[in-house]
């Protein structure tokens, strides 16, 4: 027997011929493709308001939050003499109401899809994870920055909620104009003492941007001030100023226009914001908590699946939060 035939080398030379294989592919035509299992999803988002507001339980149509205003000195007692009087004077209530709005997304992936797919990976369970953060997301930008007012659908943020309160909870860096400013440390320190609780500050945290906290770790390392590190909620270790948390959402925008009133005019600056906020007074209140559920299959063709959130944003006293701004981020 032929020790060509034997090895089969005849038949194998055949092969590669038939490959078209030469010196420079390499037998490439022959080569199987691998796929890393790992699917990288590509964004860089940070939910850092999401990690540090607690959460709670919702009843009714709203959050309702009664306020007391208070008197001031001349009208909290009056000094009188033994036998004198002194005439009733109290403070005066309002109620307000947050009113439960509801986030809502889909999801599909196809019967054929996770019937290729499942040497790979479970492909319903992929989407599903990626939706949820996309979702997420969603979330973070509505209770930072929704508007009811141009959307009746949506929650009021906290970015509106603090602007509606104005007056002394509102602190612009670069005093009462339109332009932006380098951070003052002096404003940051003068934001912290307008919010009710500042001298507990492990109630407080501090939340911006990337820029608008690179912009404090700037300011800090001008004036060669510490920096320590701290631990927040879910075991996150996160920079401080003065014993407080610095909390980075990505949701928060670097392009904002201000006003000389220290209001949001617009998107098309080089602005940004910090809030100061106490988290005994700003809390988010759940109907229902984020939640996946499958859908009932209507078809052969696909698996469905909603995502769902109902609730608030809510910024119990009016003194629980202050916002920075003019902040420049250019």
């Amino acid at each position: 027997m032929p020790i060509e035939n034997w090895t089969n080398a005849s038949d194998n030379r055949q092969k590669f011929q038939r490959a078209g294989l030469n010196v420079s592919n390499a037998g490439s035509e022959l080569l199987q493709s691998f796929v890393n299992r790992t699917v990288q999803q590509l964004t860089l988002r940070e939910f850092g308001l999401q990690a540090v507001l607690s959460r709670k339980e919702g009843k009714g149509q709203a959050e309702i939050i009664n306020r007391r205003t208070a008197l001031d000195a001349a009208n909290g007692g009056t000094w009188v003499a033994d036998t004198g009087t002194v005439t009733e004077n109290a403070g005066s209530y309002a109620q307000v109401e947050f009113s439960f709005k509801t986030l809502l997304t889909k999801g599909r992936v196809t019967r054929k899809l996770q019937a290729t797919g499942k040497t790979y990976a479970d492909v319903l369970a992929l989407e599903m994870a990626g939706k949820a953060e996309d979702f997420a997301n969603s979330l973070e930008n509505g209770i930072l920055l929704g508007d009811s007012g141009s959307n009746a659908n949506q929650c009021d943020g906290f970015i509106k909620l603090i602007q509606d309160v104005g007056g002394d909870q509102l602190i612009s860096v670069a005093g009462a104009t339109t332009a932006n400013a380098a951070l003052d440390l002096g404003k940051l320190d003068a934001a912290i003492d307008a919010v009710k609780g500042s001298a507990q500050r492990g109630d407080l945290v501090i939340v911006g941007s990337f820029a608008g906290i690179r912009a404090v770790n700037d300011a800090l390392q001008a004036q060669q001030r510490f920096n320590d590190v701290t631990e927040i909620a879910a075991g996150f270790r996160v920079r401080t100023y003065d014993g407080i948390p610095l909390v980075i959402t990505s949701e928060m925008p670097n392009d904002y226009e201000f006003a000389a009133d220290s209001s949001i005019a617009g998107n098309a600056g080089t602005g940004t914001a910090l809030l100061v906020m106490n988290t005994r007074y700003c809390w988010l209140s759940e109907l229902t908590p984020t939640t996946v559920m499958p859908l009932a299959k209507t078809s052969s063709q696909y698996d469905e699946f909603d995502i769902y959130w109902d609730g608030a944003p809510v910024l119990a006293n009016t003194k629980g939060a202050s916002m920075l701004t003019h902040i420049e981020t250019a």
